[in-house]
């Protein structure tokens, strides 16, 4: 019997499905968080454009998305992102996982 024909244990099988899903989770997060970040620095580029021409208080006050929203929106996708991940596992462990056999391999 070949390394590759040795049968996989339902638990370890379970155990890599949860580590790809996981992985793909957090890589969809991160990219989220990348995106709150060019818009950061989108929005604060604007904002210097705008303090460059309008009375510095006037800019201040419509400024909405600074440091303090900016980090609140951070936390928010990192703890949805972590939830998510946490329901996922949650969920496997009421499964049982298994690998279909190959008909032609039987």
């Amino acid at each position: 019997m070949s390394n590759s024909d040795v049968p996989i244990g339902n638990d370890k099988l379970k155990d890599y499905v949860k580590f790809q899903m996981q992985r793909n989770m957090i890589s969809l997060y991160k990219h989220h968080l990348e995106i709150i970040e060019n818009l950061k620095v989108d929005h604060d580029f604007m904002i210097g454009k705008l303090k460059d021409n309008f009375p510095k208080e006037v800019v201040e006050s419509l400024d909405y998305f600074n440091e303090k929203k900016y980090n609140y929106i951070r936390k928010k996708t990192l703890d949805i992102g972590n939830e998510g991940i946490r329901d996922f596992d949650k969920h496997m462990d009421q499964l049982e996982v298994s690998l279909k056999r190959d008909k032609n391999n039987e």
